[in-house]
């Protein structure tokens, strides 16, 4: 039976073919720095390890818990609550505050937190005003000591609400009224109809926002770093550039990325077979109910703190000290830092395309559960901190270059960790999904008779691919590329570990004079960064408005 399964025609067109060769190749590169942080993960440590397990881890573990249980509960209270008023009510505003809720997420956490810091300092222009107008003294910092661990939940989650926001806001949008209709029949308020019923059936939506968002915390350093907060990412820095110890740096990415896996799957056990389906044979879209112009007020000031806070004021302010450090910033040296960052960006967001084109044919020609198993874990790099993702590849590199340098003599002994290679490499690892989701999606939505009526004219798998399918997907293509594109000149963890020497890019500069205390002069580098993060709010936004015709028409 079993040789009969193997030399079966249709099962061995499905799985023994070049293109199912390509996708395996895929997910080897994904998993590449996994399989590395596994097979060290229970190595012998060091005097280092030692010195860490023994001082430092649990400070590691205590911080890293409290971050992401603040920042859980601090988005989902933001992102749940402007979704609720966004999709339940109409007021003045409402249509633009809408997508002005998702601008936060073009700031990376690392420029908001010195941004903020700048802002409330005992220079800033705001606490100059109100100490020698209004007499106020609240010591270093206006308000409080920002440069703490509250003040790291808090900028981290002005930075990542939007994850929660965006999944709440289609969620309440496509849920029936008549479920809520059937909560006012029975005497509930509007308050108590959204906590014992919306909020309840909202559980995927909000988990799943959730889960983004701390994903992100776990993979965060720069803020962390620049606010004094030890957590295993910090850690795994300072065991690999302070200690000089890759095996303390792999032991503790080993243990971050368990906890990254409960959290993937904490959730999915917690929820067992309990459905949450809203849609049925009653189903009718809500409708937006009007405010009164005090509630809608009201409304209105409710959602626009979190755009001001996480994005207004902080752009303000950037514009602010570009315009005052400008004139000696923008220099050659600034110019080799746009083409050093755009010209990674380009080569990334180019191999992740290439390599999500391939995987999704391969999954769309040959389907079959292994080429399903396949895609997702080409998908799983995302979940993964940069930080891991760079010791997985730096380790073995590093090896490697070695063996070649004796084999040459000792001619060079950075021949790949040296170059671009090992930065392209953990960037296609890291954003893999970013470009194959947004592909996969349009693959999906494009007919499959297109490319049975091709090759029954005798056209090759590969002539369909590039003849008849990417020039119908090509948009969801570049969407994807643009992503990934935004995302990598934003890494910082990544960029930090495999950068070849003296290479620098706009998130790296940034970051290095927001910790040199020269917070204005960091502003220039950090304005590029946003702003081309606000091509990933537009596109965003154009979703967005197709879900709001579907949903009105």
């Amino acid at each position: 039976m079993f040789l009969l399964r193997i030399f079966d025609p249709v099962r061995r067109r499905n799985y023994f073919n070049g293109w199912m060769g390509i996708t395996f190749l895929a997910c080897l590169v994904v998993a590449f720095p996994l399989i590395i942080i596994f097979t060290h993960l229970f190595s012998r440590g060091d005097a280092a390890w030692q010195h860490i397990t023994s001082n430092l881890l649990p400070s590691y573990i205590v911080n890293t818990l409290i971050l992401m249980a603040g920042v859980a509960i601090l988005v989902t209270i933001i992102g749940v609550s402007a979704a609720w008023l966004v999709s339940m009510y109409r007021f003045s505003g409402r249509q633009f505050l809408k997508w002005l809720l998702v601008l936060p997420i073009a700031i990376p956490a690392y420029i908001l937190g010195f941004t903020w810091v700048g802002m409330l300092d005992y220079t800033s222009p705001a606490y100059v005003f109100l100490r020698n107008n209004f007499g106020l003294e609240t010591g270093q910092f206006l308000f409080f000591n920002i440069l703490s661990l509250p003040g790291a939940i808090a900028i981290l989650s002005l930075a990542l609400y939007p994850y929660v926001y965006l999944i709440a806001l289609t969620w309440f949008e496509q849920q029936s009224a008549s479920i809520l209709e059937a909560g006012y029949s029975l005497g509930h308020k509007p308050l108590s109809v959204f906590f014992k019923i919306a909020l309840p059936l909202s559980r995927p939506a909000m988990v799943a926002g959730v889960s983004l968002a701390l994903m992100e915390v776990l993979n965060d350093y720069g803020l962390v770093s620049y606010f004094g907060v030890d957590t295993f990412t910090t850690g795994i820095f300072s065991a690999w550039f302070a200690f000089g110890s890759p095996v303390s740096a792999i032991k503790l990415s080993g243990y971050l990325l368990l906890i990254v896996f409960l959290v993937l799957i904490s959730e999915r056990l917690s929820r067992g077979k309990r459905r949450y389906d809203t849609t049925g044979a009653h189903y009718r879209p809500v409708q937006a109910k009007r405010l009164s112009a005090l509630k809608g007020s009201i409304a209105m000031a409710i959602v626009s703190v979190p755009v001001l806070l996480g994005f207004v004021l902080p752009v303000g302010m950037l514009i602010l000290w570009s315009f005052q450090t400008g004139h000696f910033i923008l220099d050659s040296r600034f110019l080799k830092l746009l083409q050093n960052s755009f010209t990674l960006a380009l080569m990334a967001a180019a191999s992740v395309a290439i390599l999500s084109v391939l995987t999704g044919f391969t999954v769309r020609t040959f389907p079959s559960k292994t080429a399903q198993f396949l895609s997702r874990l080409v998908t799983t790099g995302y979940a993964i901190p940069g930080a891991i993702i760079a010791v997985g590849l730096l380790v073995p590199f590093i090896w490697i270059d070695n063996q070649l340098a004796d084999a040459t003599g000792g001619a060079s002994r950075i021949i790949i960790t040296g170059t671009w290679f090992t930065l392209i490499f953990g960037y296609t690892v890291r954003f893999m999904a970013v470009g194959y989701n947004s592909i996969e999606s349009n693959m999906a939505r494009t007919s499959v008779s297109l490319d049975e009526a091709s090759r029954s004219l005798g056209v090759s798998n590969k002539k369909t691919l590039f003849n008849v399918l990417i020039p119908v997907i090509h948009p969801g293509i570049l969407a994807g590329a643009l992503l990934v594109f935004i995302d990598v000149l934003k890494e910082l963890p990544v960029t930090l570990i495999l950068r070849p020497f003296n290479f620098d890019t706009l998130a790296i500069r940034a970051f290095e004079f927001a910790s040199d205390e020269r917070i204005a002069e960091a502003a220039p580098a950090s304005l590029v960064i946003v702003f081309t993060g606000l091509l990933a709010v537009l596109l965003l936004r154009k979703s967005i408005k197709k879900q709001d015709y579907v949903h009105h028409s």
